[in-house]
């Protein structure tokens, strides 16, 4: 079990009122990572895209996404969000389901933060019937790479996505789910 090492914190399921918070610290733990990759226009424009407080209310309002956040006294320190998969996926499996967001604020990195959101997503795809669950991660973060190969992840290829006018290069990753519930069925 993972566990963070920091004291006050709390898990629970992301709910509409956290529409402005959650697109916050969306923004704010992009720009912290990937400031100094893009240019500042390429990174306006993503952010701005797909952090706005509207399009992450829309998602709490999906009941094909599911979001969970780490909460500390003075506000959210980190995200995970999940729902179906929407990345050019070939020989995946048909119910699959997608890690779209796994955000920790930097202050908050290396304490157990993501590892019991990674937790949490793993758990709640499972819960959901997913026979997989799928990830892109930035293929130049060899220290995410190295988390989710750690908990099982397998890298299934790549793709390119658009930050703003720049093309970047993500590695999709694949965890095959309920393998044990599967084979003890057939047994």
């Amino acid at each position: 079990m993972v566990q963070a090492r920091t004291m006050n914190l709390r898990f629970r399921d992301g709910k509409v009122e956290d529409a402005a918070r959650i697109a916050d610290l969306g923004r704010q733990t992009f720009a912290e990572f990937f400031g100094q990759v893009y240019k500042k226009s390429d990174l306006d424009q993503y952010l701005e895209t797909y952090f706005s407080v509207d399009r992450v209310g829309r998602d709490l309002q999906n009941p094909e996404t599911d979001y969970r956040v780490a909460e500390a006294p003075n506000g959210l320190v980190g995200y995970a969000k999940i729902g179906p998969t929407t990345l050019p996926v070939e020989n995946g499996k048909e119910n699959s389901l997608q890690l779209h967001r796994l955000y920790v604020r930097e202050t908050r990195r290396g304490v157990g933060v993501g590892g019991i959101l990674l937790s949490w997503a793993i758990d709640r795809a499972t819960e959901r019937g997913a026979d997989e669950l799928w990830l892109g991660v930035w293929a130049n973060n060899q220290h995410a790479i190295g988390v989710y190969e750690s908990r099982g992840f397998e890298a299934n290829g790549f793709c390119d996505i658009s930050v703003g006018e720049t093309s970047d290069r993500e590695l999709m990753m694949s965890l095959a789910l309920q393998a044990e519930a599967r084979s003890s069925l057939t047994a």
